[in-house]
């Protein structure tokens, strides 16, 4: 007999693999990154962004906003991938398709002043 699943337990399983597998694919268009970080963490970010986390996608800059500040370079689709799925128009679905492309809104090690929501620069390697 199969199992029956709660529908909440389905649907968060389904909201993380969601950021897992966005985060992949761009990774694997680019063909550079790293999937690990993404895959490992999606669950905790989505913990946050869904239930924990205050913030406005409408107004990234809100003063009273919590932030997020993840510096791991390389994994950063991750962050990528949970601003896109928490309704932030700076990475768009056509911004994560140029991850770590030239001139993209998604470089490899997030800079805040390239994209909104990003909170803090941490620099592209060797700085």
């Amino acid at each position: 007999a199969k199992a029956v699943v709660p529908v909440r337990e389905q649907l968060d399983s389904d909201c993380v693999n969601s950021i897992r597998f966005l985060a992949v694919d761009a990774i694997n268009k680019s063909k550079s990154g790293h999937p690990g970080a993404p895959m490992g963490q999606a669950p905790i970010g989505y913990v946050l962004y869904a239930e924990e986390l205050k913030y406005n996608p409408a107004d990234p800059q809100w003063v009273n906003r919590d932030r997020f500040v993840l510096s791991s370079g390389h994994g950063c689709m991750l962050q990528y991938s949970l601003l896109h799925l928490a309704g932030y128009d700076s990475v768009s679905i056509e911004d994560i398709k140029q991850f770590r492309q030239w001139g993209s809104k998604t470089p490899g090690h997030p800079e805040n002043f390239v994209t909104a929501g990003i909170e803090a620069t941490t620099g592209p390697l060797g700085m």
